[in-house]
């Protein structure tokens, strides 16, 4: 019986554990690697291995929204990147290609601390708007859920003042998706990237 009370006031006595909710926004720019891209229009078909630019600063803005719930010194994340790619080797038949107005990958991170740093591991899907001109024809792409990514990255937070902060992250991405034009005519698209981000947060508490 003395046991079972003891437990009792050790557990009642016990600090909660600290809570908080982060909000991030960032700028930056992604370097991408070569990776396979498939071009197919009714009966046009080309493979090219891809060769992106990024333009993180060209309007539509790259950027990356980011909230997370943390309990002590590890959170469940949100994030949104705005990541966009122009293909800067078009095959023949095609005059243009970009994935610019959104190769959004929307992602459920898991975060840990560890000192100034954070490190954090993720996936979720992709969701793209595509262009490109095709044998002549423009073609401008719905908003469409086309495929998923995987990420991993970090960075230190510096702090300033109570609730804001500074943060600077360099993240890895890979994903697949394969975004609709209109019609037949379709991308199937590889991206393997590496972002690097600056940014503002605050912590609320």
């Amino acid at each position: 019986m003395k046991c079972i009370v003891l437990a009792a006031l050790i557990v009642i006595g016990a600090p909660a554990a600290a809570q908080s909710w982060s909000i991030e926004a960032f700028v930056g720019d992604a370097y991408n690697f070569r990776t396979r891209l498939e071009v197919t229009d009714r009966g046009f078909s080309r493979s090219v291995r891809a060769d992106y630019q990024t333009r993180g600063l060209d309007t539509p803005l790259y950027y990356v929204l980011r909230a997370g719930r943390w309990q002590d010194h590890r959170a469940w994340e949100a994030a949104l990147i705005h990541h966009k790619i122009y293909l800067q080797n078009p095959p023949e038949g095609v005059s243009d290609l970009s994935i610019s107005h959104g190769f959004n990958i929307f992602a459920i991170t898991r975060a840990a601390r560890s000192g100034d740093w954070t490190w954090r591991v993720g996936a979720g899907p992709v969701i793209t708007h595509a262009e490109a001109t095709i044998n002549g024809v423009r073609y401008d792409g719905p908003y469409r859920l086309s495929g998923a990514a995987i990420l991993a990255g970090g960075g230190p937070r510096f702090a300033l003042g109570e609730r804001w902060f500074l943060s600077a992250d360099l993240m890895a991405t890979a994903a697949y998706a394969r975004p609709k034009l209109s019609g037949d005519a379709r991308i199937e698209a590889t991206n393997v990237a590496v972002h690097a981000v600056i940014g503002i947060g605050a912590e609320l508490r």
